[in-house]
């Protein structure tokens, strides 16, 4: 995390003053604002943050949007790749006597206060649009084909030791013909 915190002033929206209703803020979110903060777990972001701020007489009303892509890496393959993401948040921003930490999309702000920071929550949106199981589409698809992947098909267990074999799917089960029969007596 870098020193110099002139960055952050960007993200500061100074509502006091501002004219009620809706607002819209764009924010181009690159290693640049990722730096920032402590590690991710992806790369080479490349995301848009829209903001819609609607500033009411007793109240501000927040949504962040982050969408874009970000260069993960697979959590089977360990091969890297592009991932697209999108996140939304809500915000809710009451005005009291003293300034309270988000907690379940609802913070205090004092009335005093005229402006409002909102790089943590870009942040935070962004960082939790990323699922948390990657998989490389060329995983998902069998088109890939690595060292890793080739290594866990040779150790692949069908059954362990022990365990029952598995039924095969067109299986006759009795117990289904009793209820059909009773179905068809009572129709």
């Amino acid at each position: 995390m870098r020193k110099d915190e002139r960055w952050l002033r960007e993200f500061d929206i100074p509502f006091v003053g501002m004219k009620l209703g809706v607002h819209q803020f764009e924010y181009d979110l690159t290693d640049d604002f990722f730096s920032h903060y402590p590690e991710q777990e992806f790369r080479n972001p490349r995301l848009k943050s829209l903001v819609n701020f609607e500033k009411k007489t007793n109240m501000l009303l927040i949504d962040f949007k982050v969408s874009g892509v970000v260069e993960v890496d697979c959590d089977i393959s360990t091969e890297p790749f592009d991932l697209e993401i999108n996140g939304v948040w809500h915000l809710i921003v009451k005005f009291g006597v003293e300034n309270t930490p988000e907690e379940d999309g609802v913070m205090t702000l004092k009335h005093e206060e005229h402006t409002i920071n909102i790089s943590q929550f870009i942040y935070e949106t962004a960082v939790l649009a990323v699922p948390l199981q990657k998989i490389h589409p060329g995983v998902k698809d069998g088109s890939l084909d690595n060292e890793v992947l080739r290594r866990l098909a040779e150790l692949r267990v069908e059954t362990l030791p022990g365990e029952p074999q598995a039924e095969p799917d067109n299986a006759h089960d009795p117990r289904w013909d009793k209820l059909k029969d009773l179905y068809n007596k009572l129709n």
